[in-house]
């Protein structure tokens, strides 16, 4: 017969690896997570050379195909592009061209608008090393 002390620890790290199989241990590795860019990366010298009055055929040849382009809104080009760092909410960066006779009527643009949110549980080295900011 077995003495209790030795069945007792016996059943105790039994009951201890089983539970620590569930969760999100810190011991075990992580995936490495990776930026996710969509859309079309323009540069701030590409967005620049974009003005008012300028033809569609030369829009193109600067900044490339829109991301959106309908028949139902065949007059407005849309350049959209958004980055996703591992940890860190979304930016989204949306360039939007305004067509009358072939040639840009209007130029709407926003910078860097935050359009998701951080999640709450990070693990602990990303809790003391910081993810670095990419722009």
């Amino acid at each position: 017969m077995e003495s209790p002390v030795k069945t007792l620890a016996v059943l105790l790290i039994s009951i201890s690896a089983l539970t620590s199989c569930g969760g999100d241990p810190f011991w075990l590795p992580r995936a490495h997570k990776i930026t996710i860019q969509q859309g079309n990366l323009l540069s701030e010298s590409q967005i620049g050379q974009v003005s008012v009055g300028m033809p569609r055929a030369q829009v193109r040849t600067i900044l490339g195909a829109p991301v959106t382009n309908t028949t139902f809104h065949d007059q407005r080009w849309d350049y959209y592009y958004t980055s996703t760092p591992a940890g860190q909410p979304t930016k989204a960066k949306v360039l939007s061209l305004y067509f009358a006779n072939e040639v840009i009527e209007k130029v709407d643009r926003t910078a860097d608008e935050i359009s998701g949110e951080i999640q709450n549980r990070r693990p602990w080295w990303e809790r003391i090393f910081a993810p670095k900011q990419r722009s």
